[in-house]
């Protein structure tokens, strides 16, 4: 990288950044939804045909069916608790956390720039895992679950076209920003953002971002 481009990187005025697989390495929220359905094998039975409907491509709906079959019969206070041990357990694990985009948040966050963390995982969660991560953020924008008496369920999923619109109803000048990402599910914010950011991202997702006409600077 030039000096004029690494100069230009650190001084970014606003920059948004996904969290699982560009701050971390593995999803996060994912790892608590398998942990809970392991270690119980009647949610797993339960979980098995929405599982089946996810691999069909029906992705959206599954995911949420398979969170909530997960999360049955938890209060909210044994959701935190969990939440709050496994954030903290991601965090200080650096086979866990991608050292680069730590660093490369912490940098622009101490030359200025305004940290924006955008994430389709859980809001605790996520909260706890950057705690102890020691990543400088100014906003986190994270999914959202509600209190039910069967247990927590997906309120508010924060990923593709939502993402982008939680990330404006927060105030966020998408047109702006620099948007960190290593996913084709986050196009709307990608295509509404001033400049993109590959992290972490594949070969294929890198194709596919050029196939849809998107410009982006590509780094680890």
């Amino acid at each position: 990288m030039s000096l004029l481009a690494f100069l230009f990187m650190e001084r970014t005025e606003l920059v948004v950044y996904d969290l699982d697989g560009v701050i971390t390495r593995k999803d996060t929220f994912t790892a608590l939804v398998i942990g809970r359905l392991v270690r119980s094998p009647s949610r797993f039975l339960r979980a098995l045909p929405a599982c089946l409907t996810f691999l069909s491509g029906r992705k959206a709906q599954a995911s949420r069916r398979i969170a909530e079959i997960a999360l049955s019969g938890m209060s909210d206070d044994d959701y935190s608790t969990l939440a709050e041990r496994l954030g903290q357990k991601f965090g200080a694990d650096s086979r866990w956390m991608r050292s680069d985009a730590v660093e490369r948040v912490r940098r622009q966050h101490a030359y200025g720039s305004r940290i924006v963390i955008a994430t389709a995982t859980e809001h605790r969660l996520a909260s706890a895992l950057l705690a102890t991560a020691e990543i400088p953020f100014d906003e986190l924008s994270a999914s959202r679950l509600e209190v039910t008496t069967a247990g927590p369920k997906v309120a508010d999923h924060r990923v593709g076209a939502r993402k982008a619109d939680a990330l404006r109803s927060l105030g966020i000048p998408l047109e702006r920003v620099e948007f960190v990402t290593d996913s084709l599910t986050d196009l709307p914010t990608a295509r509404a953002a001033a400049r993109v950011v590959l992290m972490g991202a594949s070969a294929h997702t890198r194709r596919r971002f050029d196939k849809h006409g998107i410009r982006v600077s590509r780094t680890s």
